[in-house]
């Protein structure tokens, strides 16, 4: 794992409505793991840890498949506006 993929899993076991083993490749959506209030707050978590935002032509079930999907898309973002997550 890399540091952008622990943030986010720790953000997402705390906000889980069944938290326990949430891992890289777990399917948050799939298994009901978030629902549409958890979502709203993980867009806002991210937008704000990593001062980025995230258009609403980019919000999709593809990108909160899983935990992996987000950091992938997450240092895509940073490395297309020249810059490295300070927790990256």
């Amino acid at each position: 794992m890399n540091n952008i993929e622990d943030t986010l899993i720790a953000h997402i076991r705390s906000i889980a409505s069944e938290g326990g083993d949430i891992s890289p490749d777990t399917a948050l959506l799939e298994l009901g793991l978030l629902d549409s209030i958890n979502l709203v707050g993980l867009i806002q978590f991210v937008e704000d840890t990593f001062a980025l935002k995230i258009p609403d032509r980019d919000i999709g079930a593809d990108l909160f498949a899983t935990p992996r999907t987000l950091a992938t898309y997450v240092k895509a973002r940073l490395s297309a506006e020249g810059r490295v997550a300070a927790t990256a």
